[in-house]
């Protein structure tokens, strides 16, 4: 079942090989995430062959600048700016681009990170909220490591979500509008609270 239904030439536009610095998850590890970033676009890097739990959680999208740059920058930040240590590969011991850190709590310092560093690399949701424009995975993902502290948190069991090369893009699983019920609800970019019926 595919949660993305996009025109698909709409989304041709807006897609494409792209750069992009990621942040990866795995949904059975709450203090595990991995910076990485690719010049191909996000469905390059969105699973693993060796992790069926892998998947990006949030990305970046680098529309001006070099990524590569960009990538060892922010990995030497985190290591001695964050005093993060990164993960040794098990069979070289050289390091991975994994952290024993919660995707949440590394896509907040990449996020600050690049607004610092490299604000104007990245695009911005103006109209929306004023953060950083940003892919987002799907919210039963996202929603599952917001509550990682909680301690009656449930194991996360999902169906396979069949995502393809059109499904990662800046802005995926952005909030425009908050129900309130009832037919109600709230316009994130403008904050007026509206009903259903005002727009019929």
């Amino acid at each position: 079942m595919n949660y993305y239904e996009e025109d698909d030439e709409d989304v041709e536009v807006v897609i494409g090989k792209g750069d992009w610095i990621y942040i990866g998850c795995d949904v059975d590890k709450f203090n595990w995430s991995k910076v990485g970033m690719t010049t191909e676009g996000l469905h390059t890097r969105h699973r693993s062959s060796q992790n069926s739990d892998y998947c990006i959680y949030t990305a970046f999208e680098i529309i001006r600048g070099d990524v590569h740059d960009i990538e060892k920058k922010l990995l030497n930040h985190l290591e001695f700016q964050c005093n993060l240590q990164r993960l040794p590969h098990i069979s070289t011991s050289n390091d991975s681009e994994c952290f024993g850190l919660n995707p949440e709590e590394m896509t907040w310092l990449v996020e600050q990170f690049i607004e610092n560093k490299f604000g104007s690399c990245v695009t911005y949701e103006n109209g929306l909220h004023g953060e950083m424009s940003r892919y987002r995975c799907d919210d039963r993902i996202y929603r599952h490591f917001q509550n990682f502290n909680d301690p009656k948190s449930q194991p996360l069991t999902l169906q396979p979500l069949s995502l393809g090369r059109k499904s990662y893009f800046t802005g995926n699983q952005e909030t425009y509008e908050e129900n309130l019920g009832d037919g109600y609800y709230i316009d994130v970019a403008s904050g007026m609270t509206k009903h259903r019926d005002d727009d019929l």
